[in-house]
């Protein structure tokens, strides 16, 4: 099972990729609804969609996040982070 570890607003979750994106929303996402998800399936936009679905918030308040895939098939969603100066 995907695991998508979100931080957002101030806060953390952890939870399953089935429940960010439940059957009946993934026609919405242009996502075929007949099988388990993946994160290779799925692109940035459509995650932070989905997010926005999950929060009942508008999508732009999700346009400053990172989405990122991890090769296990894990997704992280986090501010932009800057390093160094």
């Amino acid at each position: 099972m995907v695991q998508v570890h979100i931080l957002y607003n101030g806060n953390t979750e952890d939870i399953n990729l089935e429940d960010l994106i439940p059957v009946a929303d993934r026609p919405g996402l242009g996502l075929d609804d007949n099988h388990e998800l993946t994160a290779s399936e799925l692109n940035g936009d459509q995650i932070k969609r989905a997010l926005a679905n999950h929060y009942d918030k508008p999508l732009e308040e999700f346009n400053e996040l990172q989405v990122d895939i991890h090769k296990s098939g894990d997704i992280t969603i986090r501010p932009d982070a800057v390093f160094g100066t």
